[in-house]
């Protein structure tokens, strides 16, 4: 039967008695808990800005029940309260007491609570983010707008943290949301000194922002003079390694460069190209880890989780990073320029040198693309469960067909390519002297018939010449 309330009383009537009917607390109930909750974050806040550990002590046991992690009204801990205003005794207080380093709200983490205080004793801030380091909180990890520690450390000025983040090896390349690394950071804030920092530790000068904005232009903007000119300085530095470096690239090398590994009787490894990726995916951090593993280039392209964990590999935005950068290497369409060699640069003659040079790039080629094939097959594997029940004409099907004859239509061009190699390989063969770096050394066996030979030549020129000089006497005698 439905309720309905007598005339002449309203909803905001308190003298209701329908709470029973609707099973309600009195609306008292809940204006009161919030404003005791507030009171004791308001409490707790005074407590921590006044440096009153005392209090704070108090307060975590009677009115938190001791619990340091309880997250209060503003969803901030009482460890991000006191990192915000550089507390460091209550800091080291709650540390001890088992709060979490890492637990963070809307995205702010304690570590970027103190990094953003601008105002505070220097010798407070770096004794935190040292007790912070030591509970191994997390470094590369930005907020909502993809701000990092190392970001707020520089916009704050502090070197002396910034020199501690360095040394914890940081990536320094990451990104905000509108593309700026930390040397961004600290070219915007004039930093001179960390900026010569972060270059010493190879940060990056000619990237762009999402404005295509280079961080020249930034300072340029602000008319930072003493920061042009660390830049204008480095870039000219940077320039002439460059150049030095196009030189020696340019210059003519080995055949057996495009082989690697063919001089040991090893296998093809290619690891070098590891570093080149890498950078591609804005994963150069990690070249040192990869180098060491000295895994070859197949095996870098079909890497898995559990092969980057292996490789210590632990900050998961690193490993999604990586498996991102694969997937998208291996998702890449191939023209035929990609592959086409001497036969598409339509001249009369080649060099053995250049036939070489060029059978190796695609004998490279061939080989990223066996990676590609394990790693299509490998996915296949992993959604066939879901592919077997789609029918015939689903847009997944359709999608994988289409894949699959594009990378056929790769396959063809390099097989293409390779036949008309060996059609002019035939053709020069015979008017091309054998390049120096082919001779082989002469065996044992060689160099004996070759003294042998020498020899005999010799004692062949001894008798002719006592048979031309008895010739020659019997003459003059007559």
């Amino acid at each position: 039967m439905a309720q309905f309330r007598p005339a002449g009383l309203s909803d905001e009537d308190s003298d209701s008695d329908d709470y029973g009917f609707y099973e309600k607390p009195p609306k008292s109930y809940f204006h009161t808990q919030q404003n005791q909750r507030k009171t004791v974050e308001n409490k707790l806040q005074d407590a921590i800005i006044n440096g009153n550990l005392k209090e704070v002590e108090i307060i975590v046991l009677n009115d938190l029940n001791d619990n340091v992690n309880l997250k209060l009204d503003s969803g901030w801990t009482t460890l991000m309260h006191a990192c915000f205003h550089a507390q460091d005794r209550i800091v080291e207080f709650l540390l001890n007491k088992g709060a979490d380093a890492n637990l963070h709200a809307d995205s702010v983490t304690p570590i970027m609570a103190t990094c953003s205080n601008s105002s505070a004793n220097n010798d407070a801030i770096y004794s935190i983010i040292t007790n912070l380091l030591d509970r191994n909180c997390i470094l590369n990890i930005g907020d909502k707008y993809g701000q990092t520690p190392l970001m707020r450390a520089i916009s704050s000025g502090r070197v002396a943290v910034v020199q501690k983040l360095l040394e914890k090896d940081v990536n320094i390349e990451m990104r905000d949301q509108q593309g700026w690394t930390a040397l961004f950071w600290a070219v915007h804030h004039n930093q001179p000194e960390i900026l010569e920092m972060l270059i010493a530790h190879g940060a990056r000068l000619t990237e762009v922002d999402r404005s295509s904005r280079t961080p020249s232009d930034i300072a340029l903007s602000h008319d930072y003079q003493n920061i042009i000119e660390i830049m204008n300085k480095h870039l000219k530095i940077d320039d002439t390694e460059e150049t030095n470096k196009n030189v020696y690239l340019n210059q003519l090398r080995s055949w057996y460069d495009y082989y690697p590994g063919v001089k040991t009787g090893e296998k093809l490894d290619y690891e070098g190209e590891i570093p080149n990726l890498l950078y591609g995916m804005n994963c150069e951090r990690l070249g040192p880890l990869i180098d060491s593993s000295t895994i070859d280039l197949r095996t870098f392209l079909l890497m898995e989780e559990d092969d980057m964990i292996k490789l210590g590999i632990d900050m998961p935005f690193e490993r999604q990073r990586l498996k991102y950068g694969l997937r998208n290497f291996h998702l890449r369409g191939w023209k035929l320029n990609a592959v086409a060699g001497l036969y598409a640069r339509k001249v009369d003659s080649y060099s053995v040198l250049d036939c070489l040079t060029t059978l190796g790039t695609h004998l490279q080629q061939i080989y990223v693309l066996e990676a590609t094939l394990q790693y299509t097959l490998r996915e296949y594997i992993k959604i066939q469960n879901q592919i077997k029940f789609e029918p015939p004409d689903s847009p997944l099907i359709i999608k994988m067909k289409n894949a699959a004859k594009k990378m056929l239509t790769n396959i063809n061009s390099v097989r293409r390519e390779i036949k008309n190699m060996r059609s002019v390989l035939t053709r020069i063969s015979k008017s091309n002297p054998q390049p120096a770096d082919l001779i082989r050394a002469k065996s044992t066996q060689e160099i004996a018939m070759g003294y042998i030979t020498d020899a005999l030549v010799v004692c062949s020129l001894v008798i002719f010449a006592y048979h031309a000089r008895g010739y020659i006497t019997n003459i003059l005698k007559k």
